[in-house]
């Protein structure tokens, strides 16, 4: 499902720098202390590949994983991971016999969700490991801060349903302090009406990586949900310093040719040279996660230097001009992004986020650990 031997000797891969992540779970815990970690793993592991990641993140204690659906958690079920695994997004009502049958934690976001919950775990004779979902300002899913009272009724009452957790999710943590201190507010609400009239669970999680990084602390609560942060980026310049990015996104290269002035590269003939110019073929393209909006923007680094990004971005091909004197061979290694190429800047070329381009790079590019 996600993982392919298909193309593990493609010259274009994606490098996996374990230690990097363990140094990054790291830098979180030196700022949320004591509180439980859920790592967000959904998306395959936001590109990194889905159970390598979380066999690693298994062996570094961490207390939950996050998935968006329900095919993710049975994929780490099968390949043996044990750990708790909450399912973030809207489930499926036909599908909830496989969360109670595989002990994977529900999201419960609706009254109408939570009675399907309790109907299927009582047919099993089980009992479901549900996370309340508040809507504080998302407007995704979830029951909305404010009609908070007959879904908390409700849920306190269903037979076969534990309530182990309830949640919220921020919608502009690092960029807007303002509406962030809001939804806090709103959720405390809401945590102040448990309180009063049920009991409160022991998961109670709203921050995420842009609120690790603000080390926004009264929202830390008992479970902070880091996603990119794990990953090695950050919003923020000081964080970021610490942290070190698990992804090395690479290439070689597989042709070389010497074009005169005036010539061409690529569909549309975007490109035209400028002089006599050396240019490389390399072996990826938007198919393989490398935008096209980075046609004519992009910077790779070769060799000790940086080159451009020259002519439109191919399905599997794009091209790069060394210039004049630039030096560079067929089987030379190619960084797109990582290390010296830095995944920030290729965000800004691109007009794409971090986000986007990290689980885009699709299943033919063949993930390699680096233990």
């Amino acid at each position: 499902m996600f993982k392919s031997n298909l193309f593990e000797n493609r010259p274009t891969r994606a490098e996996i720098y374990l230690n990097n992540l363990e140094n990054n779970i790291s830098v979180i815990k030196d700022i949320v202390g004591m509180r439980k970690i859920l790592g967000i793993v959904k998306a395959n592991a936001y590109g990194h590949g889905l159970v390598e990641i979380s066999k690693k993140l298994e062996e570094l204690n961490l207390d939950y994983l996050g998935v968006a659906y329900i095919e993710e958690a049975l994929w780490l079920r099968k390949n043996g991971i044990k750990i708790p695994i909450l399912v973030l997004g809207a489930i499926d009502n036909d599908q909830i016999n496989l969360y109670l049958q595989n002990d994977i934690d529900i999201t419960g976001s609706s009254i109408e969700k939570l009675e399907y919950i309790s109907i299927s775990a009582k047919k099993l004779n089980v009992k479901a490991k549900v996370h309340l979902k508040i809507d504080t300002g998302m407007g995704r899913i979830g029951v909305q801060w404010d009609r908070k009272e007959e879904f908390l009724k409700k849920a306190f009452s269903l037979p076969n349903i534990e309530i182990v957790g309830i949640f919220s999710h921020f919608a502009d943590s690092f960029e807007n302090p303002e509406f962030t201190n809001l939804q806090l507010e709103r959720f405390n609400t809401v945590l102040k009406y448990v309180k009063e009239h049920y009991s409160l669970p022991p998961l109670i999680h709203l921050a995420n990586s842009g609120a690790i990084t603000r080390k926004l602390e009264d929202s830390f609560f008992t479970m902070v949900r880091p996603g990119i942060m794990m990953y090695g980026y950050s919003l923020d310049n000081k964080i970021q310093e610490k942290l070190k990015p698990v992804m090395q996104f690479k290439t070689k290269v597989l042709y070389f040719k010497v074009l005169q002035k005036g010539s061409p590269v690529g569909y549309a003939s975007t490109y035209i040279t400028k002089s006599q110019e050396r240019i490389l073929t390399l072996p990826v393209g938007y198919a393989d996660g490398y935008p096209r909006s980075l046609s004519n923007k992009g910077i790779v680094y070769l060799n000790g230097k940086k080159y451009p990004v020259v002519g439109r971005i191919c399905m599997d091909q794009c091209m790069v001009s060394l210039g004049t004197n630039g030096e560079g061979y067929v089987g030379d290694e190619v960084e797109l992004w990582g290390n010296k190429i830095s995944l920030h800047d290729v965000a800004k070329r691109s007009e794409r986020s971090m986000w986007d381009l990290l689980s885009n790079v699709t299943e033919r590019v063949p993930r390699k650990y680096i233990k």
